[in-house]
C-alpha cells in the first residue's frame, strides 16, 4: 500500500483543509444566493470587508472578498475569522458553520446530518492530500498524463466534491486517484440471459475479449467455463472493480453467483490507475489499450457511481452516430480535435431490483462496464497530454500552473490563453453551431494537447453520457437512438452548454486564479473570449442565423445552483434519477459587458 497518504490527519492539516473549504463555501454560496453577508467596509488594499451573521446570536464571521464577473467573490482564505462569545477564534470548522447556519438555510435534521457526513468525507481526504505534499506548479508543467491526474483536488463548483461514502481510509489509500495506486480487475463470466454486450459494429466480440485480456488468459477464462460444464459462447465477461466486487456484488447478487449465472474467474493480468472520477481506469501496462469505466457505487459529487444500463446499451451506437456527424468536418480536422469513442459496453440487469417499477437509479447500476478508446492513440511524438482541469491548479507558493506552462513555452500569458481558447473554445463554438450538440465541456471532460507548453487541441471524452441535443439536433437523430439521449429544455434558446458548461463552471474559476496569482486582468481574459468569438464567426458568417438564434451575448443567464441541489428539496431523498440542480436567477453575462463596453469606448 501507498505510504504516500498518512494514516491519521495532522493538526495543521486538518486546520489547513477546514480553511481552504471554508474559503470555497462561502464564495460558491454566495454565487448560488443563498449566503448573503453584509458588506461592512473596503479596506485599504481594495478588499470589501465582509460580517455574516449566524443563527446563533453569540457566533458571527468576518472574511475580505473582491468581486469578480458573474457575481462571484475571490475569497482570502486567511482573513476568516470566527467570533464566539466577542472572542476571536484562531481556526474554523466548516462542519460547525453549517450547523450554526442550520436555521438560516432551513436544514432539516436529516439533511444536515448527511451534509456533515459528506463535508468530514472530503475534510479528511483535503487534509490526506496535504500531507502527501503538493507539488509545484513548474514541476507538474513538465509531469506526465497520470502525474497531473493524480494531484487533482476535485470539482471546483461542489463544495463536497470527495465525499465518496463507502470508501474506508483503507478504500481511499487504495483507489482514490491522489493515493496514486493501482490496481487489477476481477473479471466475471456472465451469462447472456442476464447480460448484453453492444459495441460497435466492425468489433468482433471474441477478437475485443482477448485483446482487452489478453490470449493466454482468455483461453484460461474459456477452460474455466468448460471445466464447470458451460457452454463458453452462453457467456460474457465483465471486468469489475475490486472494491465493487467487495462491497456491492458477492452479495446482491449471491443467488446468481449461486445458480452459475455470474462466475467469478480471477484477477486480470493488467494494471490500471484509477482516474479523476474514480470508476475510470487507465491501462498502465498498455496505455494505447481502451479506458475502462466500471460500476463504483460510492455517492461522490452528488451521484451514486454506478453505471446506467440504458445509457450502456445505447454508448456505441451514439459514438457512431456522433463521428458519423463530425467525419468529414473539414473545420474539426484542421483543429484536430478528437471524439474519444465508446466502443463496447456491457450490462446485467438485477433479476429482482430490475423488476421493481421506478426502482432508485443506484439499484440498477451495480455491474455494467464500458471501454472507451485511449486519447493515446492520438498523441503525436513530441505532444505532452493533460487534463484540462489542472489549469485551475494553484501551487502552495501562489503559482498557477497556467502560469508555468506560458514559462515553459517561452510565452507570456496572454499568449498562451489566446492559444488555449482557440484549441479549446472554437471548437466548441464549432461543435454547437455547426452540427447542433451540446457536449459537457468541463474541466475533467476534456484533455488538453500541448507541445513545449502551448495547447495545440483539445480531445473530448465522456460526451456519450452527458450530451444533449438542441431542436436541430433531434432532427438529424436516427429513430433507434430516440428514446436514449437527452432533449434540451432551453425554452431561451440560449447557448446554455456554453455560457454555463464553459463561462460559469470553468471560465469563472480560471480567469480568477490568473487575476488572483498572476496579475493578469478577469477583463483581459474575457477581452480573449470576445476576440475568439468574433473570431469564430468572422470565418464561419454562413452560420448568422443559428448565431441570432442562439446568441452568445445575451445580456445574463441563469444560474446553476449546484450546492443548493444538496442543502434544499430534499436534496438527499431516494431520487429515481440522477439528482440534476435547478437553474434560476439570472448571471450577468462577461461577453455581454465587455462588448458593450467597447462599442461605448468606440464611441
Amino acid at each position: 500500500m501507498n505510504t504516500n497518504l498518512k494514516n491519521t490527519v495532522s493538526q495543521e492539516n486538518w486546520n489547513q483543509a477546514n480553511r481552504n473549504l471554508m474559503a470555497k463555501t462561502i464564495a460558491e454560496l454566495m454565487h448560488e444566493e443563498l449566503l448573503k453577508p453584509v458588506a461592512a467596509f473596503e479596506d485599504k488594499d481594495g478588499y470589501t470587508v465582509f460580517k455574516l451573521e449566524t443563527g446563533l446570536e453569540n457566533i458571527t464571521y468576518s472574511f475580505r472578498g473582491q468581486e469578480r464577473m458573474m457575481d462571484y467573490w475571490h475569497i482570502d482564505k486567511e482573513s476568516i475569522t470566527k467570533t464566539e462569545n466577542n472572542e476571536d477564534q484562531s481556526s474554523v470548522d466548516v462542519a460547525a458553520f453549517f450547523l450554526e447556519m442550520q436555521s438560516v438555510f432551513d436544514l432539516d435534521p436529516y439533511t444536515i446530518a448527511r451534509y456533515t457526513e459528506e463535508l468530514l468525507h472530503t475534510l479528511y481526504c483535503d487534509a490526506l492530500i496535504l500531507s502527501k505534499g503538493v507539488m509545484s506548479s513548474k514541476d507538474l508543467a513538465d509531469a506526465d498524463y497520470q502525474t497531473v491526474e493524480h494531484n487533482m483536488t476535485g470539482h471546483p463548483w461542489v463544495i463536497v466534491n470527495k465525499s465518496r461514502l463507502g470508501f474506508s481510509p483503507r478504500d481511499l489509500k487504495t483507489f482514490a486517484p491522489e493515493a496514486d495506486e493501482n490496481l487489477k480487475v476481477i473479471w466475471l463470466a456472465s451469462h447472456t440471459s442476464r447480460s448484453s454486450f453492444q459495441s460497435l459494429e466492425h468489433i468482433n466480440r471474441e477478437e475485443f475479449y482477448r485483446s482487452e485480456i489478453g490470449d493466454l488468459l482468455y483461453n484460461d477464462f474459456q477452460q474455466q467455463l468448460l471445466s464447470q460444464g458451460k457452454i463458453a459462447e452462453d457467456y460474457h465477461f465483465i471486468p469489475v472493480h475490486p472494491w465493487q466486487w467487495e462491497h456491492k456484488l458477492q452479495i446482491h447478487f449471491a443467488g446468481d453467483i449461486a445458480s452459475g449465472l455470474l462466475i467469478q474467474l480471477g484477477e486480470g493480468s493488467d494494471t490500471y490507475s484509477p482516474q479523476q472520477s474514480i470508476r475510470t481506469l487507465f491501462n498502465v501496462d498498455h496505455p494505447k489499450k481502451r479506458y475502462l469505466k466500471t460500476a463504483v457505487s460510492i455517492l461522490s459529487t452528488g451521484n451514486i457511481r454506478g453505471l446506467s444500463p440504458k445509457q450502456m446499451k445505447i454508448a456505441p451506437a451514439i459514438t457512431d452516430w456522433v463521428k458519423g456527424l463530425i467525419k468529414d468536418d473539414a473545420y474539426l480536422e484542421n483543429k484536430e480535435t478528437i471524439f474519444l469513442g465508446e466502443e463496447a459496453a456491457i450490462t446485467y440487469l438485477h433479476p429482482q431490483y430490475g423488476a421493481i417499477a421506478s426502482v432508485p437509479y443506484q439499484y440498477n447500476e451495480f455491474l455494467g462496464a464500458l471501454w472507451r478508446e485511449s486519447a493515446e492513440n492520438y498523441l503525436k511524438e513530441d505532444e505532452q497530454m493533460v487534463t484540462m482541469a489542472s489549469l485551475l491548479y494553484v501551487d502552495e507558493s501562489g503559482v498557477p500552473l497556467v502560469q508555468a506552462f506560458a514559462e515553459k513555452a517561452g510565452l507570456s500569458i496572454k499568449e498562451w490563453v489566446a492559444s488555449y481558447l482557440d484549441a479549446y473554445l472554437t471548437p466548441l463554438l464549432h461543435i454547437y453551431y455547426t452540427h447542433s450538440l451540446c457536449v459537457t465541456p468541463h474541466g475533467e471532460n476534456i484533455m488538453v494537447v500541448l507541445k513545449n507548453g502551448v495547447p495545440q487541441r483539445i480531445v473530448i471524452k465522456d460526451f456519450v453520457d452527458d450530451i444533449v441535443l438542441t431542436t436541430e439536433a433531434r432532427e438529424k437523430l436516427p429513430a433507434h437512438l430516440a428514446g436514449g439521449l437527452i432533449q434540451s429544455s432551453n425554452k431561451e434558446n440560449i447557448p446554455l452548454f456554453i455560457l454555463l458548461g464553459v463561462f460559469d463552471a470553468f471560465f469563472r474559476y480560471l480567469s480568477n486564479a490568473l487575476h488572483t496569482y498572476s496579475d493578469f486582468k478577469e477583463e483581459t481574459f474575457w477581452e480573449l473570449v470576445h476576440h475568439c468569438v468574433e473570431n469564430y464567426k468572422a470565418e464561419n458568417t454562413h452560420l448568422q442565423e443559428r448565431y441570432e438564434k442562439y446568441d452568445l451575448y445575451v445580456p445574463a443567464f441563469k444560474r446553476f445552483y449546484i450546492n443548493s441541489l444538496r442543502l434544499k428539496n430534499n436534496g438527499y431523498s431516494e431520487n429515481k434519477a440522477f439528482a440534476i440542480p435547478r437553474k434560476d436567477g439570472a448571471l450577468p453575462n462577461p461577453l455581454y459587458q465587455i462588448a458593450n463596453k467597447n462599442s461605448v469606448a468606440a464611441v
